[in-house]
């Protein structure tokens, strides 16, 4: 995940959340996350993501085509520091595109959202989140951490 804020590596957590998992996957590379900025950067909690309605260019038809509502999955993985959790709305299985980074560990979250990956040396990546968070705050200029390009690697 190449970020305005740096460059991030996530893991995803197939044997943790399947159809999740597989969804993400059809959603990077179909490049509905490129452009997509994280509205919400709040320290000691969460990173999240907007929509990828909501993104810097519109989508395609062929990007709106593999957009679809991801069912809730539960299961061991928790809301700790560096987890990646789907978001939805009022229905649990609304979840699309939206997604956390929690910048902490969240077990209020447990059972409510589908923890669906990680990120690999997450406290080097999340200190470099937080740090652009607290950098927008003092520079008031109002930059959005954004994602520029995401992409899967050692897929075949």
């Amino acid at each position: 995940m190449v970020t305005t804020g740096g460059t991030f590596t996530l893991e995803l957590l197939p044997d943790v959340a399947p159809r999740t998992v597989a969804q993400f996957k059809r959603l990077i590379g179909a490049g509905v996350f490129d452009g997509i900025y994280f509205y919400r950067v709040e320290k000691g909690f969460v990173a999240q993501t907007a929509t990828a309605a909501d993104r810097a260019t519109p989508l395609t038809p062929e990007q709106r085509a593999v957009i679809v509502p991801i069912p809730l999955e539960t299961g061991p993985m928790l809301h700790k520091r560096g987890v990646l959790s789907l978001a939805h709305g009022d229905d649990p299985n609304s979840g699309e595109t939206s997604f956390s980074i929690l910048l902490a560990d969240a077990p209020h979250l447990d059972g409510k959202f589908t923890v669906f990956g990680r990120l690999v040396d997450s406290d080097v990546t999340l200190s470099s989140i937080e740090q652009h968070y607290n950098q927008q705050a003092r520079d008031g200029a109002g930059q959005r951490l954004q994602i520029v390009k995401m992409e899967l690697i050692g897929e075949k």
